[in-house]
């Protein structure tokens, strides 16, 4: 029983890696890391740049003049005047300090943008795949039966060959036959479609094989990702600095200035050197109002963090009641089914010692395929949902 329940869990670790290293290669393909990295280093730059203004905002201004004095006794009585000024202008109080946290957020904003776009990608190829494992696996279970019942269609025309069965029926049951190949064909066709749409996004990677999955994380583990909550918290606190900002708008700023004058003026003393410092303070011109605008837009968003919360947890209800709903559903099927086995073998004997007409059989039939299928159909949604909820709980979709 220890071994058994060992290489269910082994399993059920090795399936679950299979599809995250095709979602990983998908990640690849899509090259989402490669462009939040170009961001960051772009938001590292502009940060750099904003910490650099803050201290050495440069400016150079120079003039040049040839001015002329009547009564100078030199000829023609004309010289230079060159004026150099240099100033620059310091955030000594620490006004832009908001722009280096609002851009820090601004980063922390795109990698949940990110981590969204990343969830939603993992769910879509799951879907996909999970489609793609029914399927296959209903396409087996159709050409399995297409062949036995294409045996039964031959011994049935010997029989009517004798005029133990007549023509309608050999039609009828011809006609099924039709109709299951042509499943079969669509079937076909689906595989290939939905194998090419997967192989864009993973060239390299077999497709995922979704057998059996054990749920290994709690609702708590669930809950605690919610990349879109936390973007909405991000967001609101971008607008608190941003308020933060305007309500320091009224802060001073230091200028220093240092002028140069080369006088050419023979009548004056000489060059002249000059060293400034300037405070300016802007008078508020409704920074205020727009700081009280902002605050109340971060509240706001804060309020619908709640609503983003609901709509993880019915979200974990609807993934985790699936997946109980599938558990269930299998546990019923598995259990009856010998009882559909056994009436699928002797509906099988008696309609071909004629004991049954043919609708009889073609019913018990079917109900013993739609019971395969439907086993099949609760295996792939109880791995597709235990496999969903791994991958977001274990955090492994946004790593």
């Amino acid at each position: 029983m220890f071994k058994k329940i060992v290489t269910l869990s082994l399993c059920a670790f090795s399936l679950y890696a299979d599809m995250t290293s095709f979602y990983k290669d998908a990640l690849h393909t899509l090259q989402y890391e490669k462009s939040y990295n170009l961001y960051e280093r772009s938001n590292k730059t502009s940060q750099s740049a904003v910490i650099y203004s803050k201290y050495a905002n440069f400016n150079v201004k120079s003039d040049y003049k040839r001015e002329h004095a009547q009564h100078l006794p030199l000829t023609p009585g004309s010289f230079n005047t060159i004026d150099i000024f240099l100033t620059d202008t310091i955030d000594i109080f620490g006004k832009t300090n908001y722009k280096i946290e609002s851009l820090h957020l601004d980063k922390k904003v795109a990698k949940e943008q990110l981590n969204v776009k990343k969830e939603q990608l993992f769910i879509a190829l799951l879907n996909l795949v999970s489609l793609y494992n029914r399927t296959s696996k209903e396409l087996q279970l159709h050409q399995k039966f297409f062949t036995e019942q294409e045996m039964n269609y031959e011994k049935l025309k010997l029989l009517g060959d004798l005029g133990d069965i007549t023509k309608l029926d050999l039609l009828r049951f011809k006609n099924t036959l039709t109709t299951l190949k042509i499943k079969i064909v669509s079937q076909n066709q689906a595989l290939q479609r939905m194998q090419k749409q997967l192989h864009l996004y993973a060239r390299d990677e077999a497709i995922p094989t979704l057998d059996e999955v054990k749920l290994l994380y709690s609702k708590d583990d669930f809950m605690a990702h919610n990349p879109q909550d936390t973007l909405n918290s991000l967001n609101a606190r971008k607008k608190i600095a941003q308020a933060k900002g305007m309500n320091n708008s009224y802060l001073p700023t230091l200028s220093t200035d240092v002028a140069y004058q080369k006088l050419g003026d023979p009548t004056g003393s000489g060059d002249n050197y000059s060293l400034g410092f300037t405070l300016y303070m802007p008078l508020n011109n409704g920074s205020f109002k727009n700081a009280e605008a902002l605050k109340v837009s971060a509240l706001s968003l804060e309020a619908q963090s709640i609503t983003y919360k609901i709509q993880r947890e019915s979200l974990y209800i609807q993934h985790r009641q699936s997946y109980e709903n599938a558990s269930q559903q299998l546990a019923i099927l598995k259990k009856e089914f010998s009882d559909y086995e056994k009436s699928e073998a002797s509906i099988k004997t008696a309609y071909l010692k004629q004991y049954v007409v043919f609708n009889t059989y073609l019913q018990v039939l079917t109900q013993a395929l739609n019971a395969k299928k439907q086993i099949i159909a609760m295996q792939t949604l109880k791995a597709k949902e235990a496999t969903l909820i791994n991958a977001i709980a274990s955090g492994v979709v946004y790593k």
